[in-house]
Parts: C-alpha cells; structure tokens; sequence
C-alpha cells in the first residue's frame, strides 16, 4: 500500500474530501465517484487506501466523532476525581462542542443509520463508550454511585450537549445556553448532595449545643 507516511496522508485527504462531500451531500449523495473527485482523485485510490463503501463510512464516523472523545478526555485529565464534574460540564457545553461542518456529517451518518443495522451498530458502539466514560468519571468523583444510576445520568448529560449543540442554529436566547450548562450542573451537585450522607453525630451534637 506504500509508506505509512503516504498511506497516512492520503487517507486523511480522502476522509476530509468524503466530509466535505456528505455536508453538502448527505450520506446517500456522497458516491465514492463523488468523493474521489473532491478528493481530486480516481475511485481505484479511494478503495486502496480506504476500502469498500462499508470501510469508508467507518473510517469517515471515525475521523468525525474521535476527535471530540479525545479532547473530552484531555480536559478531564490530570484533574482530581472531584474536580472533574465541573470540568465535563464546561466541555459538553463549552465552545469544544460549537456547532461546525461535522456535525452535519455525524448527524447524516446517524440518520443513514436508521436503514443501516451495521452503521447503526458502529454509532452505537461510540456512544455506548463515551457514556461509559462519563459515568465512570461519575462514580469517581461521587462515592457510593452506582453504576445504573451514573450510567443513567451520563446517557441525560449527553443527550442534553448534543440536543443544544443541534438546536444552536436556531435563534433561540443567549441564555438558553447558561440555563442549560447550569441545569447540568444541578443535576450532578443534586447526586452529590444524595450520597453525601447524613451529618455526623458529632456535627449534630455540635449544632444541637450552639442552639441550646
């Protein structure tokens, strides 16, 4: 397949040209006949340094959707367990998740995925993964949360970053966007206060004292 370096680069080119064309396209539009021309080469190329149809789509939700993951971990890491809610919360609704050429492509790729049981699958699976995660960072900074529950709240947080992020070109108030990071926010200093546990008797025998 030729260097590494070359096969690197020439993928890249392609994956860059197969977004560009299903943005503009969409996912049924965007022929390997299409993408090779955007791409400014021949169909044979594409299906030697990508592969089939199927590869393709695979390797294009890929090149969307990893670097989002990817940068969420960044910002989570070298973070004390504690810290780390904050810090997810300024991600999923923070500028990294600003509304941008890919998520037309992932928001195609999902809808083609509704007649695709192996794309459809594919997606999943990212998903499934990146809820994981949230709920583990969950259950780290939050002693005594289980896992249906972080689980539960990772899959709400997502929902609600990714619901903002697609409703951003309508011209809703600015302060939608506030209202949802601090609502966000409520939600997991809610489960905080909830397995914080009661005061301790020694606390409670020093309020009941200050009182009387």
């Amino acid at each position: 397949m030729g260097r590494p370096s070359l096969v690197a680069e020439r993928r890249e080119q392609i994956l860059r040209a197969a977004a560009r064309s299903v943005a503009r396209h969409g996912l049924a539009g965007s022929t390997q006949e299409r993408i090779a021309a955007a791409a400014g080469m021949s169909r044979s190329h594409v299906r030697h340094y990508v592969g089939n149809r199927d590869e393709l789509v695979d390797a294009l939700w890929d090149h969307v959707i990893t670097p989002y993951f990817a940068s969420m971990r960044e910002a989570l890491n070298d973070r004390e367990p504690a810290a780390r809610l904050p810090a997810l919360v300024d991600y999923l609704f923070g500028p990294q998740m600003a509304r941008n050429e890919d998520d037309l492509v992932i928001e195609a790729l999902i809808s083609g995925a509704m007649h695709d049981v192996r794309l459809r699958g594919r997606i999943y699976d990212s998903y499934s993964r990146l809820e994981r995660e949230i709920g583990e960072t969950i259950r780290a900074a939050v002693p005594g949360c289980g896992s249906a529950e972080s689980l539960q709240l990772a899959y709400a947080l997502i929902c609600m970053a990714f619901g903002h992020s697609t409703l951003a070109p309508l011209p809703f108030p600015a302060t939608r966007q506030a209202g949802m990071k601090a609502l966000a926010a409520q939600m997991l200093a809610a489960l905080e206060a909830a397995h914080a546990g009661p005061p301790s008797d020694a606390g409670a025998s020093a309020g009941a004292g200050a009182s009387g």
